[in-house]
């Protein structure tokens, strides 16, 4: 479909709806408002129609759900019956400035105050200071992370964010593992080719990208190999029509809920950034959402108070083939309706998770949602990837550059290369995989069936909580639905904090 005449963020929404075959009565100007400027991100795409877009639809998603569990509150039809083509979710508002905040919360996100040591029990470096301080980009970003110039003219960048793919860079470079220095990191760069780097990285555990136009992104084999709508939804196994077991109205419910997703079980194995906000946004909507890690991985303190807001972390080590992990998450997923990762193509099916193995697990029916950075296919489908690094290799960089009149070929002072003002890949993959499981889910109820969704890369908004951690101030979830409570019931602790169990 040609999406160019696209002006508006209800274009999207509406192209997102129907293509997902959504009902139409579910999405109308009494079931959605957007209010606030049009332009809130400068870029040479239309970005700022994206986080409006992409947080209404998955609110909107969360509403239609609603509608289904509780159709005497919500539906349009007088003679009660819960007619598919009848349906009315409650109304859900959404404010574009709002909604661009939420695609930068982790750069608002303020720890207030430190009673406790590091927030994770992993080795990394937290801020004990009690006094008001927020994740600054040093908390974010790793000393060794950034853009260098290489030996041939091009631009190499390097993420090393977590300590392992630091050490990984730095081996590659003939750099001590303890190195920080951002000059001497730049004359070993200078010693290779942007594209050798590229290659060496991959094949190694380090997440090295070469600066691109678009015309060279287009002469790569992967560029083919992206999928012309970003959200795949496939069924997997049989399971009853029907809500969920977990879903179903308590008899002292009195026909009513205060989220749409209470009772709604989420298992959740991802980390940065894109997997965790999917999570978040689940969480925003009443889901139970154990938010599962592996003992042994480094964290990212900075990124994870933001993201394991509304969740409960735990532990779990699934390395060993017949270990205490492997065997209690195959339980959590017995009875659990949604199971998120974001591990590499393969990864998790040579432990016995893959979609099919996890839908045979639950009777009940799974949404079983994968995500990762270039898609199932192509010779980029195992690569690690991260928002800066494929906004650097697929060209959007360079354009950006180029439609603000910076020189990138002739002038060496002006910047070859502009950076999108958000990391707009990872948060609009996140709602996007949210969209995609919730559509999922409602195919579960209409149709039956477990399902696997796959997604990819390619201060009047901030509310302050106490937490384990102290009073924690971040962006509220920017979707908005009428009579039904939207937020986050758990504040960030330690990770794995709680047990691997779900509430009752």
């Amino acid at each position: 479909m040609d999406r160019s005449h696209f002006t508006t963020s209800k274009d999207i929404i509406h192209d997102l709806w129907s293509t997902l075959s959504l009902p139409s009565s579910a999405l109308s100007d009494d079931t959605l408002e957007i209010t606030g400027p049009e332009h809130t991100l400068p870029s040479s795409y239309r970005l700022s129609l994206i986080p409006s877009a992409a947080i209404a639809t998955s609110t909107l998603a969360a509403s239609l759900i609603y509608s289904l569990r509780y159709p005497s509150n919500t539906s349009s039809n007088d003679n009660g019956n819960n007619n598919d083509d009848d349906t009315k979710p409650p109304k859900v508002r959404i404010n574009t400035l709002h909604a661009t905040t939420e695609y930068k919360s982790e750069s608002h996100i303020q720890l207030l105050n430190n009673p406790t040591d590091d927030p994770s029990s992993s080795s990394s470096s937290s801020s004990s200071s009690s006094s008001s301080s927020s994740s600054s980009s040093k908390e974010i970003w790793g000393p060794v992370s950034g853009s260098y110039k290489t030996s041939d003219g091009g631009v190499i960048g390097i993420h090393a964010n977590f300590p392992n793919h630091a050490v990984s860079a730095l081996e590659i470079l003939g750099l001590p593992p303890d190195c920080t220095d951002k000059s001497i990191i730049s004359d070993a760069v200078k010693r290779h080719k942007a594209i050798d780097l590229e290659n060496i990285a991959h094949k190694g555990s380090a997440v090295m990208y070469s600066l691109r136009s678009p015309s060279q992104w287009k002469l790569e084999p992967q560029s083919s190999h992206l999928p012309k709508f970003p959200i795949i939804i496939r069924k997997i196994g049989e399971a009853p029509v029907g809500l969920p077991p977990n879903l179903r109205p308590h008899r002292n419910d009195n026909n009513t809920a205060k989220s749409c997703l209470s009772g709604l079980k989420v298992a959740e194995i991802s980390r940065v950034l894109a997997g965790p906000i999917c999570g978040r946004t689940l969480a925003a909507h009443g889901a139970d959402v154990l938010w599962i890690h592996g003992p042994h991985l480094p964290s990212l303190p900075g990124l994870d108070i933001d993201t394991s807001r509304g969740k409960r972390s735990t532990f779990l080590d699934l390395r060993e083939e017949k270990g205490e992990g492997r065997n209690k998450l195959k339980d959590l997923l017995s009875t659990a309706d949604v199971f998120i990762q974001s591990f590499r193509p393969g990864a998790l099916a040579s432990k016995g998770f893959s979609p099919e193995e996890v839908a045979l697990l639950n009777p009940n029916g799974i949404i079983y949602a994968s995500l990762n950075a270039f898609g199932e296919s192509g010779p980029w489908k195992d690569r690690r990837g991260f928002d800066s690094m494929v906004q650097l290799c697929s060209g959007v960089n360079v354009s950006e550059a180029e439609y603000f009149n910076l020189d990138t070929s002739e002038n060496e002072k002006e910047e070859e290369f502009m950076k999108w003002p958000c990391q707009a890949l990872d948060h609009t993959a996140g709602y996007f995989l949210a969209i995609g499981i919730l559509t999922a889910l409602y195919r579960r109820i209409v149709e039956g069936g477990s399902w696997e969704v796959h997604g990819l890369l390619l201060e009047e908004f901030m509310e302050t909580k106490e937490s384990m951690l102290g009073l924690v101030k971040g962006v509220k979830h920017a979707g908005r639905i009428e009579g039904v409570e939207v937020g986050y019931r758990y504040m960030p602790t330690k990770l794995g904090y709680y047990g691997a169990a779900w509430v009752d």
